[in-house]
């Protein structure tokens, strides 16, 4: 047996599958629901930017930021510290981030299913989280005369929002899961909001 040929080869296989290994992690910036005025009614809709931060190997990942449909992206070195993901400062190609992103943030918490900046609290949800949890729509309820409404989408939420008269999105008070679960006896999984 040759064991000048054995141990090159394994080498090479052994380098060929630590290159293949890494599964790349994409995070997606969780969208602030806001409220406008439209025909009189009141709609949700999700605010911009979209942004993504996408882990494309162990030490270097796409930042990108999207408005409407243009967009921008960028590769950034980075590195890992216990529960902390560390963002140069620079892209590969020597750019200042921080000169046309003022919003940009170089320190992320990290856990397998999210990134929070702690810089500006911004969250960063991953994709196989976001799909587990969209699976099964959890919802939320609404109070409103004490009456508990369930929200379970866009059309739910019309139907139950087009009764508020002069509705003022300020007044919304998010109650505590035990006083929600013993008065309108809700479950203490749903967030509820009341209308006061």
């Amino acid at each position: 047996m040759n064991y000048k040929l054995i141990f090159p080869l394994i080498t090479l296989i052994g380098f060929l599958i630590s290159c293949n290994s890494y599964k790349i992690k994409v995070y997606s910036l969780s969208k602030n629901i806001e409220y406008t005025e439209t025909d009189g009614k009141m709609r949700m809709f999700a605010s911009e930017p979209n942004k993504s931060i996408i882990l494309i190997s162990d030490s270097t990942l796409n930042y990108s930021k999207i408005y409407g449909h243009l967009g921008a992206s960028t590769t950034i070195k980075y590195r890992k510290s216990n529960d902390t993901l560390i963002l140069e400062s620079q892209d590969i190609y020597g750019k200042n981030l921080t000169e046309n992103n003022p919003d940009f943030s170089n320190l992320y918490l990290i856990t397998n299913d999210s990134l929070t900046s702690l810089m500006n609290k911004e969250k960063y949800y991953s994709t196989d989280y976001l799909k587990n949890s969209s699976k099964k729509p959890k919802g939320f309820y609404i109070v409103y005369e004490n009456k508990a409404y369930k929200i379970k989408g866009q059309k739910s939420a019309d139907r139950i929002l087009g009764k508020i008269p002069n509705m003022d999105t300020n007044r919304f008070v998010e109650l505590d899961k035990d006083f929600a679960k013993k008065k309108y006896g809700i479950n203490r999984k749903y967030k509820t909001l009341e209308y006061k």
